[in-house]
């Protein structure tokens, strides 16, 4: 079988560092933890938004009983 060999752009590969940095349960829990780690080490961390921070919104969700 022969390998083919896959090329990312720098936003695919900045895409990727996000998803991995996010990956939810059940990937950061037991043998998943682990070949998570290994792949996050692999394409590295997220690079940093530069530029004002996304501003923060209040929304009044009491009407759907969470407070």
């Amino acid at each position: 079988m022969t390998q083919k060999e896959v090329f990312f752009t720098p936003d695919e590969m900045q895409m990727i560092r996000v998803c991995l940095h996010n990956a939810p349960i059940p990937y950061d829990q037991g043998e998943g933890a682990k070949k998570l780690k290994v792949l996050q080490e692999k394409v590295g961390k997220p690079k940093t938004r530069k530029g004002e921070p996304l501003p923060l919104i209040e929304c009044d969700l009491t009407k759907y009983e969470i407070n």
